[in-house]
């Protein structure tokens, strides 16, 4: 037992559900073994993180526009007119959003390719 290629051992404790959609998973798997297909979702799949902080941004963002156009909607109603300064806050507001969709679509497109290292293990 001293010689073990894989000496350390681990326990997890899963709801029925959990349980449930483990065996599932494993039973639409080629696996052989439950232990076989464990291992397999552990080593050889990788990991994503993904950081939401863009999109809390991009929300807050979103909502400040709403409301500005909002502001601009009652007080147009109200008065009868559109001020300038109420357009230009607003164009100012959009081209950040804008910014910020570019920059967002850029992570997520550096993010989505390949890298040549990755290529090279294959």
């Amino acid at each position: 037992m001293a010689n073990r290629e894989r000496p350390n051992g681990i326990y997890i404790m899963l709801s029925d559900e959990e349980k449930e959609i483990l065996n599932e998973k494993y039973e639409l798997s080629a696996c052989k073994s439950l232990r076989q297909f464990i291992l397999k979702c552990i080593l050889e799949k990788e990991v994503f993180v993904l950081d939401m902080t863009p999109f809390r941004e991009m929300s807050s963002s979103i909502g400040r526009t709403t409301g500005s156009i909002n502001q601009i909607a009652k007080r147009a109603n109200q008065t009868g007119m559109i001020y300038k300064e109420d357009i230009d806050d607003l164009k100012i507001l959009l081209e950040k959003q804008n910014k910020m969709i570019v920059e967002m679509r850029r992570k997520l497109f550096n993010s989505s390719v390949p890298s040549t290292n990755t290529l090279e293990k294959k």
